[in-house]
């Protein structure tokens, strides 16, 4: 038997529009009572005490301060580490030119073996061997200089007994510093006389080169106390160390350099210079 359809009177029709009407004025009456109590709920303002903890909390964690800088002031914040590592460490780091290694504590013996504490504070101030006054850094000052000689030794765990205190006043010796001038033209031709900088071999010049990086730094970027010679011509590098290894007197380094020039042949000059004039200013 067929599915007859179901057929609603005009009584039926009615009940069903009423209904339908009186949802929907259900779910609109309830929208608007959920609206006026999310209307209501009202945040309260934060106290004062609140309002300065959260702008404290939301400081920003340093600040950039611009203006003049008191040099002596900058300088008087450096620790003896702190010196040791801007000056020194470039050769008591790696013991070059023979320089006592910083925690080495046999060599340090060995050092005050040789001579008194106030000899070896003499020679770190006017420079000794390879190494130049002060450590390259004419800025320092005597007491400075023997603060940092007694940390290395500190570091070193030699019982040295000399304290701050005992240091002789500030002298510092800027008079008797004399300016490098690293950009300086080769004045004179004839001193490359002998040295084939055309025949230089950039390799063997490489394998040179490893003795100066602790002064030099790999790329020839210089360090705190000690010039860059990146961007330098082969013929600049060629002359200052013909200069040097003649004992002239080149510079402010030259103590530290000459001994170290003196070892060198013409081919070890051609072949240093044009491996370093490889390195990019």
């Amino acid at each position: 038997m067929a599915n007859q359809p179901i057929k609603m009177d005009t009584g039926n029709k009615v009940l069903l529009f009423i209904a339908s009407v009186a949802l929907l004025a259900t779910v609109i009456y309830l929208l608007i009572q959920l609206a006026n109590f999310m209307g209501g709920l009202q945040l309260g303002e934060p106290s004062e005490a609140e309002r300065d903890r959260i702008a404290e909390r939301i400081q920003p964690i340093g600040r950039v301060a611009s203006g003049p800088v008191d040099a002596e002031e900058e300088a008087a914040d450096l620790s003896p580490g702190d010196i040791y590592s801007n000056v020194c460490a470039a050769c008591h780091d790696t013991g070059a030119s023979d320089a006592p290694i910083k925690d080495d504590s046999d060599a340090w013996a060995a050092r005050l073996d040789e001579r008194s504490l106030d000899e070896v504070f003499d020679n770190a101030i006017s420079g000794m061997g390879a190494m130049p006054p002060r450590g390259g850094d004419d800025s320092l000052s005597d007491e400075e200089v023997k603060l940092v000689v007694a940390y290395m030794l500190d570091e070193a765990g030699i019982d040295h007994g000399w304290e701050p205190e005992d240091a002789n006043g500030d002298e510092n010796g800027n008079d008797e510093a004399v300016a490098e001038d690293d950009e300086a033209a080769v004045e004179d031709d004839d001193a490359l006389e002998g040295i084939a900088l055309d025949d230089g071999d950039v390799s063997r010049g490489e394998s040179l080169y490893s003795t100066c990086i602790a002064c030099h730094g790999a790329q020839g970027q210089g360090s705190p106390a000690f010039p860059k010679i990146a961007g330098q011509t082969a013929e600049y590098i060629a002359d200052k160390l013909v200069r040097y290894r003649a004992g002239e007197t080149v510079g402010d380094r030259t103590a530290l350099m000459a001994p170290n020039a003196s070892r060198l042949s013409d081919e070890d000059i051609a072949d240093l210079s044009v491996f370093i004039a490889t390195f990019e200013d």
